[in-house]
């Protein structure tokens, strides 16, 4: 089963209260970013420190692809054994992190494995990839597996369908393409853009919500401002992100009706469809510059219209 970045990291301090660590976790998932800060935030709820002061605690340990070839080499395992062997400095658990576990060349996975099958006292091991299936079978057998699912899948799909609908309504054989019928599909792209954004910004307060909770009584307030910024950075990201996959559904209704045409074998029919794909992108191009965004979003929705010239669409409504 697959969770959220948030849900993982729920369940995670629900053992972690109840004394039910495990000595190995295998962390997966689709985005790098993600999968490596859960594993930081999970050490930072072992070791009872900030994430800011992770690196420096003398109880963390992380190991990451060094050479040319970006492996792991049998080396570092080593060095990482020698380091857990040794008793906690400040905090009950000694943790170790090992980014791109499944870059551990042969010999060095063998060497963890016997770490896994003989773990150090009080040690807690967060392995970390993108291709579980990539590291060796023992080694997974051995960790509580702890799977991401992609972030945003399920409301991507959602604004997409969305987007169609209203493509839909707006663009068949017999639409209206007048001004009227310009600004009333660009009020509504921007309704449907407000919605999105909204719940992308309030799953973003929550998650800083939650970080505050767990690490606000451990550090001082300078902590909370960096990270009020950091999660401000993360909420614009999401708002562009939520913006461009709109003006992709918008692409892709266009790109499918194009290729319909083609599979009936009636390109001559084509041309208002090109034009349109060329608005979208001359639209998104727009907005990447900087253009005030409902301004542009009415023009090109204007610039739209006057593509689709009534007779091009053979579409009805369903």
């Amino acid at each position: 089963m697959a969770f959220s970045k948030t849900e993982a990291l729920s369940l995670f301090k629900k053992a972690l209260d109840e004394n039910r660590l495990g000595h190995a976790y295998l962390i997966s998932g689709s985005s790098k970013e993600d999968v490596g800060l859960l594993s930081e935030e999970m050490a930072s709820l072992i070791l009872g420190c900030s994430l800011l002061n992770l690196q420096a605690h003398p109880d963390f340990h992380d190991v990451e692809p060094e050479s040319k070839a970006r492996k792991i080499l049998t080396e570092q395992i080593r060095h990482l054994e020698d380091e857990l062997h040794l008793k906690p400095q400040t905090s009950l658990y000694k943790v170790a992190v090992i980014h791109d576990a499944d870059r551990m060349i042969p010999a060095g996975a063998n060497a963890f494995l016997k770490t896994l099958e003989e773990p150090p006292d009080k040690t807690v091991l967060l392995l970390v990839t993108l291709l579980p299936e990539a590291i060796l079978p023992t080694i997974r057998s051995r960790c509580l597996m702890i799977s991401l699912h992609e972030a945003g899948k399920s409301e991507q799909c959602e604004y997409t369908s969305k987007i169609e609908i209203l493509m839909k309504d707006k663009f068949y054989d017999g639409a209206p393409h007048d001004i009227n019928s310009a600004f009333a599909c660009a009020r509504a792209f921007q309704e449907l853009l407000a919605i999105a954004r909204k719940e992308a910004l309030q799953a973003v307060d929550e998650e800083f919500e939650i970080e505050k909770k767990q690490y606000g009584k451990t550090t001082d307030r300078s902590w909370e401002s960096l990270r009020e910024e950091h999660f401000k950075a993360v909420g614009e990201a999401k708002a562009l992100e939520i913006r461009s996959l709109l003006l992709a559904g918008v692409t892709n209704y266009f790109a499918k009706r194009l290729r319909n045409l083609y599979e009936q074998e009636v390109p001559k029919k084509s041309l208002p469809l090109l034009r349109a794909l060329e608005t979208v992108d001359s639209l998104r191009h727009s907005l990447e510059q900087g253009v005030q965004e409902s301004l542009a979003l009415e023009a090109g929705f204007l610039e739209l219209m006057r593509s689709c010239a009534p007779g091009y669409f053979t579409l009805d409504r369903n």
